[in-house]
Parts: structure tokens; sequence; C-alpha cells
């Protein structure tokens, strides 16, 4: 069993804390320490095995970020989280560079809190035994991927370079590693992105071909996580506007539903042209094109991964005429959607549907 200590200087929230549900009857992690500020932190790590420490930021006599730097250049702790009352990634980019596993706002969802603590029970089952790889890179590795960061590209390299190192002479030995890693991708891709299992072949982004020799492995993973990144960030935006940002995920999450932008502009209490106008001046097409976009991205996922008719699929995302949607896909793929639907067959080694 893994122990956690929660450091915060509230003595509520520790109370809170410590009663969340997912912790009665938890065989794989515990509340077994607490303290109220980061020098009793120290004191508790120094003196006890303490696997996870989540930690709160903004702490008296000494906050969170000196505590994850000394118990980081101490070796306390393999895996610390920080808590945050704001939603705001400067923290949780210094906390990266300092070596933090990841970071979680207040008010805490205990269903978040359980996928996050469960991916640091991954991380604490490679460390067990002993994968031999650069701990802090493959702790980055899925931020970057969920950031679309192409340094992500050079921390898969560094990756297969280390675990391939610490297992020289027995490449089959790398694999559980990699294949660790992936998941843990995957765990934290549907914690922020849960929709984009409608989007592509979800399962089959995190598998590998074991099966490779020693001198493909490298190649192999990196193209994997490249793939990876590629699709689960097909629709992420860089709006200005938090206005358009929150517009765009609600395209991506709802497009089964009957959009317009007059019924986005009334959600958002906004008027329909000011919409628009913004809309098309920060996303570089307009309304009723990125919809357009978003939706051909879910019907090839249809076509690939379900048995519906085409005139279904159609029918599913707001076409009331098939040939009308059938033209449309066309133009944006380049094939039709029944050649799009064999393609994609041949390609997993089945028959077309």
């Amino acid at each position: 069993m893994y122990t956690i200590c929660i450091v915060d200087d509230r003595e509520i929230f520790r109370r809170q804390f410590k009663r969340f549900p997912l912790f009665k009857d938890n065989d794989r992690y515990k509340v077994k320490f607490e303290a109220q500020n980061g020098h009793e932190a120290i004191e508790l790590l120094r003196a006890n095995t303490i696997d996870i420490l989540i930690t709160d930021i903004r702490m008296p006599v000494m906050d969170g970020l000196e505590l994850l730097r000394q118990a980081k250049e101490e070796k306390l702790c393999p895996c610390i989280i920080l808590l945050s009352e704001y939603a705001d990634f400067a923290y949780a980019k210094q906390g990266i560079v300092l070596g933090a596993f990841d970071y979680v706002v207040k008010p805490v969802e205990p269903k978040s809190l359980k996928e996050l603590l469960d991916r640091c029970c991954i991380q604490l089952d490679l460390l067990a035994k002993g994968a031999g790889y650069d701990n802090n890179a493959c702790k980055i590795l899925p931020i970057l991927v969920l950031k679309n960061d192409e340094y992500s590209k050079i921390i898969s390299k560094q990756i297969v370079d280390n675990a391939l190192a610490a297992n020289a002479g027995k490449p089959q030995a790398v694999w559980p590693v990699l294949l660790q890693i992936l998941e843990e991708i995957r765990l934290l891709v549907q914690w922020k992105r849960p929709h984009m299992e409608k989007y592509c072949r979800f399962d089959h982004l995190f598998s590998l071909n074991t099966s490779l020799p020693e001198e493909q492995i490298q190649e192999h993973f990196c193209n994997q996580v490249e793939l990876i990144r590629q699709q689960i960030n097909k629709f992420a935006v860089s709006a200005k506007s938090e206005l358009i940002q929150s517009v765009c995920n609600t395209v991506v999450e709802n497009i089964e539903n009957n959009l317009s932008l007059q019924s986005i502009a009334d959600l958002y209490f906004v008027n329909k042209a000011y919409l628009s106008h913004l809309f098309k001046s920060q996303i570089g097409m307009g309304f009723t094109d990125y919809v357009t976009q978003v939706k051909m991205e879910r019907a090839k996922t249809l076509l690939d991964c379900s048995s519906e008719k085409i005139y279904e699929i159609s029918g599913r995302l707001g076409y009331a005429d098939t040939e009308y949607f059938s033209r449309i896909f066309k133009q944006y793929a380049g094939v039709t959607a029944t050649d799009y639907r064999q393609a994609a067959a041949e390609e997993k080694g089945g028959s077309s549907v």
C-alpha cells in the first residue's frame, strides 16, 4: 500500500480530504500523515516513508513550491502533487519544472483525484520494478503531449534511450515500461480530454507492436507518441478569447447535437454578429466551417469504428440529405465515405462493413 501525506494550513480542508470515499477500503493508497506547512512536512518526510505528497502551494512558514524543491533535493518523496486555488498553468509549469508529478485545482473533485492517484500508482509501480529510466522525463511527457508541445519528440527519444540502456541485452524488458507510459498518457487524456474518444480509434492509439526488433523500438514508440499528440490536439485551439476557446470546446463535445451560431450565442449570452466576427478573427475560419470540420472528423471515426450505415451516420450528424453529406465528406476527406470505410477496414486487416 502506498502512503499519502496531505499538507495544507487549513485543518478543515485536511479533515475533509481524509474523509473522501475513495480512501475507504482502498488497498492501493491511504492518507497516513498530515502537516500544516512545508516545514512540518519535511520533518515527516525525513522520519517516515511517504510515497505520495499532496501539498498546497500557498502556506505560511514554508510554501508548497519550496517544500517541493527541498523534498526533491533530498529525494524524500517520489511523487509530489501540488494543490492550487487558481486554475493557472503558471503554477503547474513552475512545479513541473521543479519535478512535481502533477497539480490539482481546488475545490478538489474526488473523481479527478482518484484518476490522478491511480496514475501516481502506475508511476510508483514502475519505480518499484526498477525501470531505470529518467523519472522526470516520464512524468513530463504526458503533459507535453496534452499541451501539443513538440518537445515531446525529444523526451520520447530520451525515454527509450534510457530504458534500453537500463535493460541492455534484454530489449523485451523495455516494452512493459513503454506500455505503462502510454497508459499514463491515456489516463491523462481521458481525464482532460474525455471527448477525444469520439474522434479517433482511441484504444488503437495506446498500443505498441511488441514483436519488433530492438533497432525499431525507438522509432515505433516515438511515432506512436507523435500520433497521439496529433490526434488528441486535432481541435485544440489557442484563442486569445476565453469565450472562443469555450465555444470551440462546446462544439467538439456536443457535435452530434443541433448546433447553430444562434444557439451558441444564446448559450453564452452574446450577440450573434459579434460572436461570428470574433470567432473568424481568432480561429481563421467561420463558425459554420469549423462545425463542418468537426463533423467530418466525427464521421471518419464512425466510418472507421462503427457498423452504422452511411445514411445513419449522416442523420446522426444532422444531415437529413445523405447525398449532401456525401458530397461534403468527399470535399473534406478527398475520397467518398464508402472508399474511406473500405480503406480503414483494409488497414485494420479486416473487410469493409
